[in-house]
C-alpha cells in the first residue's frame, strides 16, 4: 500500500505567525497550482482509485476535494495540525525563547503551548495509519500540514530519529511511505 502525504498550499497572511490549527485562508489560485503539482507526482492510476482523506481544516480540505473530485474526501482529526496550545495565534518573535529552546531540547515531549507533544501527533497518526491499511485499497491519499508529515517520516524510518521532526517540508509537497498490509 503506498501514502501519499500532501501539505496543503500556502495560507494567507501568515508570515511570522504560529498559526498551528488556526483556519486560516487560501488562495483559490495557491489551491489550483497546487493541485496540478499533486497531479504531476502521484500516477493518475492512484489519484482515481485511493482513498482520500484531510485534515478538516479549509486549507487541507479545498486541495483534497480537487484532488478527489467528483468525490468526496474523507475528513479526519487524526490529520490535523500540531495544536500549539496558547501559542496559537502568536507570533513567533514574541514566543519566550526559553520556551521554544525547551521544545527544541525536547522535540517529541515538549507540549508547545501547553498544547500537543510531538509524541500525541502520532499517536493520532499511527490511529490512522492503522484504519488506512485495514482498507482493500493499493494507494490513499492524506492531505495535511507538515507537523502529520514529519511525524509520519519519523515514525516511518528504520530508527526514530528526531532530526526528522526539524525537516523542512514545503506547502504542496508531496511524500510516498509503502506499508505491507
Amino acid at each position: 500500500m503506498r501514502i501519499y502525504l500532501v501539505r496543503h498550499p500556502p495560507p494567507v497572511g501568515v508570515d511570522g505567525l504560529c498559526y498551528g490549527r488556526l483556519d486560516v485562508p487560501v488562495d483559490e489560485h495557491a489551491i489550483g497550482d497546487t493541485t496540478e503539482s499533486v497531479f504531476a507526482h502521484i500516477p493518475s492510476q492512484a489519484i482515481e482509485s485511493a482513498q482520500i482523506y484531510s485534515s478538516p481544516a479549509s486549507r487541507c480540505m479545498g486541495l483534497a476535494r480537487r484532488i478527489a473530485s467528483p468525490r468526496e474526501p474523507t475528513s479526519t482529526e487524526d490529520l490535523s495540525e500540531m495544536h500549539f496550545g496558547d501559542w496559537q495565534g502568536s507570533r513567533w518573535n514574541f514566543i519566550v525563547r526559553e520556551k521554544i529552546d525547551a521544545w527544541a531540547k525536547d522535540a517529541w515531549g515538549y507540549r508547545p503551548g501547553d498544547g500537543e507533544s510531538a509524541e500525541m501527533v502520532a499517536t493520532r497518526w499511527e490511529r490512522w495509519l492503522h484504519h488506512v491499511r485495514q482498507l482493500e485499497s493499493d494507494a490513499v491519499i492524506a492531505v495535511t500540514h507538515a507537523g502529520v508529515i514529519r511525524v509520519a517520516l519519523a515514525r516511518s524510518a528504520p530508527v526514530i530519529d528526531s532530526s526528522v521532526l526539524n525537516v523542512h517540508v514545503p506547502f504542496g509537497s508531496v511524500h510516498c511511505l509503502e506499508f505491507e498490509r
